[in-house]
C-alpha cells in the first residue's frame, strides 16, 4: 500500500508542471503569432497600463500633425489666390502709368480704365470665391480659424478685397486720377506682401510644429514598442525549452504509469 502512495505523488507533480509548461508554450505561441509581449491584463497589467497611455499619446499628436497639415493648406491656398491679385494689382499699375502719360487722348484713358475695371473686380472675385472646404478665406468673414491643437494653434488671414485693399474708386480716365491710382496701387502691394509674409510665418512655424509632434509620437512608439512587443529570439528559445519540458514531462509520465501498473501487479490490484 505503500509503495502505491509513494508512486502517486512523483505522478502529480509531473501532470503539474507538464501543464505548466502546456500553459507557457500557449502563451509563448500567442506571442509570436500576434508579434506582442502583452495580449491581454493578465501578462502584464501595469505594463499594458503605460503601453495603452503611450497609445493615446501617438493618436494624439499623430492627429494633431494631420490638423496642422490641412492648416498648411489652407494657408498655401490663401497665400496663392494672394499672389495671384498681387499680379493682377501688378498689370492694373501698368495700366495707371500709362494712363498718366499726358500725350493719351481721352478715349485711350478710356480703354485703360475699362480695362482695369475688369481687373479690379478679377481681384474682388478671387477675394469672394477662394475658400477650402466650404470656408471662404479672403472675403474678411473667416476670422482666425483653430486647427484644433493642443495651444490652440490658429490660422489668422486678412481680408483682401477691393475694399479692404483701398482699391474702390480708381480712376484711369484722367491724367490725374491716373497718378492718383498710382499711390494706392503700390499701397495695395504692400499690404499683400505684408499679408503672404504672415502667411508664409504661420506656414513655418506650422511645419515646426507638425515636427515636433511627429518626432514625439515616433519616441513614444519605440517607447510601447519596448513595453508591449515581443522579444522574437527571446520568446523562441523559450518555446522550444516549453517544448522540450512537455516532451520530458510527457516521457516520465508514461513511466510512471508503466511503473505503477507494476507495483499494483505486485500488490494485486487489479
Amino acid at each position: 500500500m505503500g509503495s502505491g502512495i509513494n508512486m502517486l505523488n512523483p505522478a502529480l507533480s509531473t501532470q503539474r508542471l507538464l501543464s505548466g509548461a502546456l500553459a507557457n508554450l500557449q502563451k509563448k505561441q500567442a506571442q509570436l503569432a500576434s508579434g506582442q509581449r502583452i495580449n491581454q491584463a493578465a501578462d502584464d497589467a501595469a505594463g499594458l497600463q503605460i503601453a495603452d497611455t503611450f497609445r493615446t499619446q501617438i493618436l494624439q499628436n499623430t492627429q494633431e500633425a494631420n490638423n496642422l497639415q490641412t492648416g498648411i493648406n489652407v494657408v498655401q491656398t490663401a497665400s496663392k489666390a494672394l499672389g495671384t491679385q498681387q499680379d493682377t494689382i501688378g498689370r492694373i499699375r501698368e495700366l495707371a502709368v500709362q494712363a498718366a502719360n499726358g500725350t493719351l487722348t481721352a478715349d485711350q484713358r478710356n480703354a485703360l480704365n475699362q480695362e482695369s475695371q475688369a481687373l479690379l473686380e478679377h481681384v474682388e472675385n478671387t477675394a469672394q470665391n477662394t475658400e477650402f472646404n466650404g470656408t471662404k478665406l479672403l472675403d474678411g468673414t473667416a476670422g482666425p480659424i483653430p486647427v484644433g491643437t493642443q495651444g490652440g494653434e490658429r490660422i489668422a488671414i486678412n481680408a483682401s478685397t477691393t475694399d479692404a485693399l483701398n482699391l474702390n474708386g480708381l480712376d484711369l480716365t484722367t491724367q490725374a486720377g491716373a497718378t492718383a491710382a498710382l499711390e494706392k496701387l503700390d499701397n495695395a502691394a504692400t499690404v499683400l506682401d505684408r499679408n503672404r509674409a504672415n502667411l508664409g510665418a504661420q506656414q513655418n512655424r506650422f511645419e515646426q510644429a507638425i515636427e515636433v509632434r511627429s518626432t514625439t509620437a515616433e519616441n513614444l512608439q519605440q517607447s510601447q514598442s519596448l513595453i508591449r512587443d515581443v522579444d522574437f529570439a527571446s520568446a523562441t528559445i523559450e518555446q522550444t525549452k516549453n517544448q522540450m519540458r512537455i516532451l520530458q514531462g510527457a516521457f516520465a509520465q508514461t513511466q510512471g504509469n508503466i511503473l505503477s501498473q507494476t507495483v499494483a501487479q505486485l500488490l494485486g490490484v487489479s
